[in-house]
């Protein structure tokens, strides 16, 4: 016979007792058999709390079943109710004691598909929009989850996707969070390299403040004496920071950007230079980095310095203007010089190796004339 309880009901279990004996003296042995007998019977009958697992995390899967309760017998005739485990759906998600969802903590297909979208992102900041939480909001992480379950067949995790918003939510946020991460990193390069490559001193406040002016720092350098750096006019965007922090974000691994979406690249090929380019919306994220860098070591570099949209979204968008401007402007020049860096880019790693400003002619100190072309 099989008993079937609700996944609320708590496992019950009974252990295997001897029948206790009645404390009052019987007169007869068909006395004591009958107590014998109802004793047993209230043993058998009398359900007991197993022990429950007092677990980290829990599933917050409403739709997952958690097996059925039937009841079994051992050699000693002692009935005993035993749950059968429950198959988990892919789309199960858990959580810690304090209710958080960590990405280390969920089943692999669960996963999988995170990890999957973090890196789809990760390309669409590079390639599309260098801070696309002000203009998708958290849409970009939804559509991406959704196009990648898809993509790997994982149906239950895109269903719910689809039908549950807390749990749609709760995977956006792990891919969300990403975002940031990857533009503090950039920001962490540049502040690292920002003295040694434009030779400044521990108190060159000034001197930083004078590299944001006219975007000397998106130009390639050469240096006086002195250490004071004068732009080479023909050379935009080829500075020896903006190269190094390039490569160190495209081509740091095999699961870098840079490597694994190199299609991307090859697409970007098909242009007048016939080779492969850095894409405008990296390029100005990686020039604004710099500028971030350059006012952090002006203020005299305080602990605390953010890299938010809201802080640099206008200088961000001012080099992507700028970058625009001049694919229109010099076609030719623009895709030579976007080829020139990604190869530049490329040969460093294989070889080891808000401002007041943006009024300005982002090319004020450009000579056009004087840069390469097919």
């Amino acid at each position: 016979m099989v008993l079937t309880l609700s996944d609320e009901v708590a496992s019950l279990v009974t252990h295997t007792q001897k029948p206790r004996k009645s404390s009052k003296p019987s007169d007869s042995g068909a006395d004591r058999s009958s107590a014998s007998a109802a004793d047993r019977k209230r043993v058998t009958e009398t359900p007991t709390w197993g022990d429950v697992d007092d677990a980290v995390s829990e599933s917050i899967e409403s739709t997952t079943t958690g097996g059925e309760l039937s009841i079994s017998s051992d050699n000693e005739d002692t009935p005993k109710l035993v749950r059968t485990p429950a198959k988990k759906s892919a789309a199960s998600l858990v959580r810690t004691e304090k209710g958080k969802v960590k990405l280390l903590d969920q089943n692999l297909p669960t996963r999988e598909v995170i990890q999957a979208a973090i890196s789809e992102v990760k390309c669409h900041v590079m390639f599309v929009h260098g801070y696309p939480e002000l203009v998708e909001k958290n849409q970009l992480s939804m559509r991406t989850l959704l196009s990648v379950a898809e993509k790997r067949g994982v149906d239950a995790i895109k269903e719910r996707l689809q039908v549950d918003e807390l749990y749609a939510l709760q995977l956006s946020a792990l891919v969300d969070a990403r975002i940031p991460i990857m533009r503090r990193e950039l920001k962490d390069d540049a502040c690292t390299n920002v003295d040694g490559y434009f030779r400044l001193g521990h108190k060159d406040f000034t001197k930083a403040k004078t590299l944001t002016e006219k975007l000397v720092y998106i130009y390639a350098m050469k240096f006086d004496g002195n250490n004071n750096a004068t732009p080479i006019r023909n050379r935009p965007y080829q500075g020896e920071l903006l190269v190094l922090m390039i490569s160190n974000q495209l081509f740091h691994s095999s699961r870098a950007v840079g490597v694994k979406f190199a299609s991307r690249f090859v697409e970007i090929a098909k242009n007048k230079s016939k080779r492969p380019e850095i894409p405008i919306p990296f390029l100005a994220l990686v020039a604004t980095a710099v500028y971030s860098a350059l006012l952090w070591k002006s203020l005299g570099s305080p602990g605390k310095f953010n890299f938010s949209g809201n802080q640099f979204s206008e200088v961000y968008s001012y080099h992507v203007k700028s970058l625009e401007r001049l694919k229109h402007d010099a076609p030719g020049k623009f895709h030579y010089m976007m080829a020139d860096i990604y190869e530049a880019a490329h040969k460093l790693k294989h070889n080891g190796a808000t401002g007041d400003h943006i009024e300005l002619n982002a090319f004020e100190l450009l000579d056009l004339e004087g840069m390469e072309e097919d």
